[in-house]
């Protein structure tokens, strides 16, 4: 009895020094919206919301000095993981008066914080993508409980690389470190919005390393045989899909080694019919590299550069619509 007594002390003091779990976090999509789509509506009616028309005017090509967080360095499980990125990942997206119901909606990109005082690195076709049919939108932020932030300005773009910082009034949200020179190889992990499907997490590893030019595109989007600097991507086989674009692809400890760009498919089209998918295709998933992002947080690097004229044609894999 007393060697009973003795070992359930023991595991009182040993349950009360563990440290404690963090809660489940349970994700209920239609409630989620819901709350984003009510907060943008008291934002809105107190004059709080800038129009997407008036961002787009910002981008420029132009970097914003950004000083960054400090690397993580301790491997976490990958539980822990994802509870450390929800701090810091958000929905970015355009909230819009719908033409046809009239109602207002939230259509979710993805975003992380990258700098002190609110600053989010999104892509640039988050906030440059148009909708000819909506006269009325705004672009807002979203944290993992539903607290939505205002996008006031663009403080940076580099639209070769499709990567930009946009300035929301949150200054207690906790920035990613950025990790350059990610190896064929790593495990990785990505935290996104796919499809509306909130804070959707998935797993895999660095399947390719590489650097490629796209055309590029004028205001109109022709193109004059113009390419992009050679841009670096990472390919992941950690999964993502439309409503991904802009969302961190980390490492192992946390640090963003990569943010979600775009989806390629692999493969021949029919004979004949050069406009249908690839079949077999397979999904070939391309990330902005942190090194091209940590480009933008230094201003001088991106004011050094020009795009190259050539007239050869570009090498570009069919991408899907924009995330």
């Amino acid at each position: 009895m007393r060697m009973f007594a003795v070992l359930f002390l023991a595991a009182i003091l040993f349950s009360a020094g563990a440290p404690a779990e963090m809660p489940r976090f349970v994700v209920d999509d239609e409630e989620y919206v819901g709350k984003v789509t009510e907060a943008g509506v008291r934002l809105l009616r107190d004059g709080k919301l800038k129009s997407l028309d008036s961002l787009r005017g910002q981008v420029r090509d132009e970097g914003f000095s950004v000083k960054p967080a400090p690397l993580f360095h301790q491997k976490l499980a990958a539980p822990d993981l994802c509870d450390r990125l929800r701090q810091s990942t958000l929905a970015v997206g355009n909230f819009y008066k719908c033409p046809d119901c009239g109602e207002w909606h939230f259509d979710s990109s993805a975003g992380f914080v990258v700098g002190e005082g609110g600053v989010v690195c999104t892509c640039c076709h988050v906030v440059q993508a148009e909708d000819e049919g909506v006269k009325e939108s705004y672009l807002i932020a979203a944290d993992d409980a539903g607290h939505v932030f205002p996008v006031q300005s663009v403080l940076a773009a580099d639209t070769e690389a499709d990567t930009c910082f946009v300035k929301i009034d949150a200054p207690g949200l906790n920035p990613l470190p950025l990790r350059a020179g990610a190896r064929t190889g790593e495990r990785v992990y990505c935290l996104s919005h796919p499809g509306g499907y909130f804070f959707m997490f998935t797993q895999g590893m660095v399947a390719r390393v590489n650097r490629k030019r796209n055309e590029v595109l004028d205001e109109h989007g022709h193109t004059n045989g113009l390419l992009t600097r050679p841009i670096l991507f990472l390919n992941v086989t950690s999964e993502f899909a439309p409503g991904s674009s802009g969302a961190p692809v980390v490492d192992e400890a946390g640090n963003v080694i990569a943010q979600v760009a775009s989806i390629a498919d692999a493969g021949e089209p029919p004979i004949g019919n050069t406009n249908a998918p690839p079949s077999p295709s397979v999904p070939v998933r391309f990330c902005t590299a942190a090194e091209e992002i940590l480009r933008l947080a230094q201003p001088s690097l991106l004011a050094a550069h020009q795009p190259a004229v050539s007239n050869a044609p570009p090498v570009r894999p069919r991408l899907h619509s924009p995330h």
